[in-house]
């Protein structure tokens, strides 16, 4: 949520706007497939740097087993790690 409209475009005008709620396509969604019901199916912004990213899915849950809350269960995560990986490796890039 911005706290205006201009705001909000700005980030969009800026290249701000790091990751969004989509369905395969690549077309806007609402919830649930935007399960928090963002404006713009914003997920995730960057600085202008591009060195910091803010996410509201948090995919930084569940990398491993063990974060799962019920890992007890058999159930394990790890559905984010490939995210942070390719962050990782396109920064090798740079």
């Amino acid at each position: 949520m911005t706290k205006d409209d201009p705001t909000r475009e700005a980030l969009w005008q800026r290249g701000l706007v790091a990751l969004r709620y989509a369905n395969p396509c690549g077309e806007r969604v609402d919830y649930p497939h935007n399960p928090n019901g963002s404006i713009d199916g914003i997920a995730g912004i960057c600085n202008s740097a591009g060195n910091v990213l803010g996410l509201m899915p948090h995919p930084e849950d569940h990398v491993f087993p063990l974060q799962h809350p019920r890992w007890t269960r058999g159930e394990a995560g790890g559905l984010g790690l490939p995210l942070f990986q390719r962050g990782l490796q396109l920064a090798r890039e740079v």
